[in-house]
């Protein structure tokens, strides 16, 4: 097929619109991933050496789910424009047909589709796989290394409860200690002035200076009372903590062994409405963006950010639907790709642009 250049001028511009969008998308998907690993990491549930890679690693999923939004967008822009600057009124009267601006659209949502497809099913999962490990591996540390001062902390591994004023000047010890150990219905609340992690072999400790220990039931008068200079305590191993196997990274073959159950099902046919979403997005952008005469470049913008909302919104309730088994299996989400189609077809024919492709292909053999 020839690619005229009409067709090269504006897949140029729409591919420059996108990177221009996927741009600014991306600084917002950043500042909420950070946000969020900001939160685990003041909360101790993760260590601050782990950020910048979880926050690469959760910028590029956010991108991969943005990407249709962003390539819709980067559609509507370039088509706004043309409206606005009567250039597509121009092409229009130079025998330009709705047919070779779907053919320019088309260039660049095929390759994109075609692209996310394959993110989908081997890039994502991959990078989900290296997510659970990196947590895997910051759950295996000592349970001191997230420990923020001033917050507490429930061990991952063991009902102890720890709770640290402030880090010392060298930043090696945790200042006036609190920990809570509740041992089949006998609790234990050690209080000291200091305290460090030791790893001996495979056995991990937590040296405490200049302390105290109570030990008694709740609701109890009898307590014992232990003072100590230094006392070593036991801390539980993490390696007893069981790794994690999140659905999204499966590898997509193993998700198709076991397509029967519902949660498997609804894991590939999320991977697979992503990339059908940039095709149905790009097949409404055109009426879309052909906006009304004497209407500004965005006069159709909110139109569009309201159909891709519903259209969004019904894919993310169908997955959930999916796996509650509330929807069959065989329907999948293909269903919700009819709400797209349903608004091409009502605008396209408003706009005349159904008769226009319709003249259009009717003339072609002659």
């Amino acid at each position: 097929m020839r690619i005229g250049i009409i067709e090269r001028f504006l897949a140029r511009d729409f591919v420059v619109n996108q990177a221009a969008v996927t741009a600014v998308l991306l600084l917002v998907i950043i500042g909420g991933v950070l946000g969020r690993t900001l939160g685990d990491i003041a909360e101790g549930r993760l260590p601050l050496d782990v950020l910048p890679t979880l926050v690469a690693f959760g910028s590029f999923k956010g991108l991969i789910l943005f990407w249709p939004v962003a390539l819709f967008l980067a559609f509507l822009l370039v088509l706004g424009r043309l409206q606005r600057d009567s250039e597509l009124v121009a092409m229009q009267a130079g025998g330009v047909s709705f047919a070779r601006i779907y053919r320019a659209i088309f260039l660049v949502a095929v390759p994109s589709a075609l692209i996310l497809l394959f993110l989908m099913s081997y890039a994502v999962p991959r990078v989900e796989l290296l997510v659970d490990e990196l947590r895997d591996q910051a759950d295996r540390r000592s349970d001191l290394v997230g420990v923020t001062p001033g917050r507490f902390l429930r061990s991952r591994v063991g009902d102890q409860v720890f709770f640290a004023e402030r880090l010392s000047a060298d930043r090696e010890a945790l200042l006036n200690v609190f920990i809570f150990d509740d041992r089949d219905g006998t609790a234990e609340v050690t209080v000291a002035a200091r305290a460090i992690a030791d790893v001996s072999g495979d056995a991990r400790y937590l040296v405490l200076e200049d302390g105290y220990r109570y030990v008694g039931e709740p609701g109890a008068a009898a307590f014992q009372l232990l003072s100590f200079d230094q006392a070593r305590m036991a801390v539980p191993d993490p390696d007893l903590v069981q790794p994690r196997r999140s659905l999204e990274a499966l590898p997509f073959a193993e998700l198709w062994e076991m397509r029967d159950r519902p949660r498997y099902r609804a894991e590939i046919e999320w991977r697979l409405a992503l990339p059908m979403s940039v095709l149905m997005l790009a097949l409404i952008a055109l009426p879309l963006g052909l906006a009304p005469p004497r209407s500004g470049r965005y006069a159709r913008l909110p139109l569009a950010i309201l159909v891709y909302a519903i259209y969004a919104n019904f894919l993310v309730m169908g997955k959930s639907w999916l796996e509650a088994g509330q929807l069959p299996g065989w329907l999948g989400l293909w269903w919700a790709h009819l709400i797209p189609l349903s608004v091409w077809l009502v605008l396209s024919w408003r706009s005349g642009m159904w008769n226009g492709m319709m003249h259009s292909l009717a003339r072609r053999p002659a």
